[in-house]
């Protein structure tokens, strides 16, 4: 039988008044995943354990079936996908190109967490400079595409854990709460700020960065047999890369969501036949939500159950089960992750249910049916 997995990133909110008080979940019009939810068992499923950071890394950990607490930070994992040189005694920092609004780095609030989602080609001659200005010694500024950056700290493994909030929770607010002047952290922040007076100047959507996700060389373990995954972003192509996880990306950039779906779809409809256990992850609902566009966020979950779902689900010949869950919450509202219990549903082909609602956060609350990750995964095997 075979054991699919869809992970819709960050599509769980809460409502939000430009859709009338609903969530995007709730707004959006699905009739192939309402259909499937009430044939399905429905709940929750808490993925990401007490304690442990909130968001993609952590909760994609636990829905792959991974030991969520081998987690050492996001920005190693994203220099995995890059196929970026692994060292155990350096430390390495996920780099976002953000865009600040205010008269000086001490006094700006994050604007845009992504500088507008920056364009390569406009991005990766600045930021080769900038690492040649700013950047040396210890420092290893390595650019990564769109917004991203990674930052290799030689020898920097003494100094972890280094605690920086991501710069997408903290949208619209001031940073200066959140620089440090003093101890280990003292260093960094008076990089972001000479960075900040590079970029302030040149003329593109970034004018600084916000450094997040410090890392060190985790341990990703787990039976990959017959598995395969089906995702495009750096954080899952490096935990699959460190697991040893085939990977199938589809291009993202620079195209329609709805031309994209159309090539997901074909490639997820060859996996479930090559493959056993099919992980599919799709993430634009995050994305969107990061950039609080809440009406554009129901759009995207309205496109993927038309292009990508209705026609998935009619070309599946063998018996099999399908998991489909949100990985954490993203508010649309504030752009920041939340870490309660997520909607699912699991589908068994060979034991249909009958049960009311549709695929949507309160319809699964109301089910009273919570499962850790590692459950829900059980599920599958059962």
């Amino acid at each position: 039988m075979k054991k699919i997995t869809l992970v819709l990133d960050g599509s769980a909110d809460r409502p939000n008044a430009a859709l009338g008080n609903k969530t995007p979940l709730e707004y959006a019009k699905t009739p192939a995943l309402d259909g499937l939810f009430q044939k399905s068992t429905g709940g929750t499923v808490l993925t990401i354990p007490k304690g442990l950071e909130v968001g993609s890394a952590v909760a994609n950990l636990s829905l792959l079936g991974f030991d969520p607490h081998t987690y050492r930070g996001r920005a190693i994992i994203e220099a995995a996908g890059l196929h970026m040189p692994m060292n155990e005694d350096d430390m390495y920092i996920r780099c976002n190109m953000v865009t600040f609004e205010g008269d000086s780095f001490e006094t700006s609030r994050i604007k845009s967490y992504s500088a507008y989602d920056i364009a390569t080609q406009v991005a990766e001659p600045v930021m080769k400079e900038l690492a040649e200005e700013v950047f040396g010694g210890e420092y290893e500024l390595h650019y990564c595409g769109s917004f991203r950056n990674i930052l290799i700290v030689k020898g920097g493994k003494k100094l972890y854990p280094v605690d920086f909030e991501p710069a997408h929770d903290i949208i619209g607010q001031d940073i200066a709460p959140f620089i440090r002047t003093e101890g280990k952290q003292a260093k960094f922040f008076e990089l972001m700020k000479k960075s900040y007076d590079f970029l302030k100047d040149k003329g593109i959507p970034a004018n600084g960065l916000w450094f997040w996700g410090a890392s060190i060389m985790p341990e990703i373990k787990g039976d990959t047999r017959g598995r395969v995954a089906l995702s495009e972003t750096l954080l899952m192509d490096g935990i699959t890369t460190i697991a040893g996880l085939p990977n199938i990306g589809t291009e993202r950039e620079g195209r329609s969501f709805d031309d994209f779906l159309e090539e997901k779809l074909e490639k997820a409809v060859k996996a479930v036949r090559e493959y056993e256990d099919i992980y599919v992850h799709i993430q634009e609902t995050d994305d969107l939500s990061h950039e609080l566009m809440p009406v554009e966020k129901m759009q995207a979950i309205e496109s993927i159950d038309r292009v990508f779902l209705k026609p998935f689900l009619e070309s599946i010949e063998d018996d099999y089960t399908l998991s489909i869950a949100s990985d954490h919450f993203t508010f649309s509202d504030t752009g920041s992750h939340g870490g309660e219990p997520v909607p699912f549903l699991f589908y068994d082909s060979t034991d249909e249910k009958q049960q009311d609602g549709r695929f949507t956060e309160q319809d699964c609350r109301d089910k009273h049916f919570e499962v850790t990750a590692a459950q829900l995964k059980g599920m599958q095997h059962n």
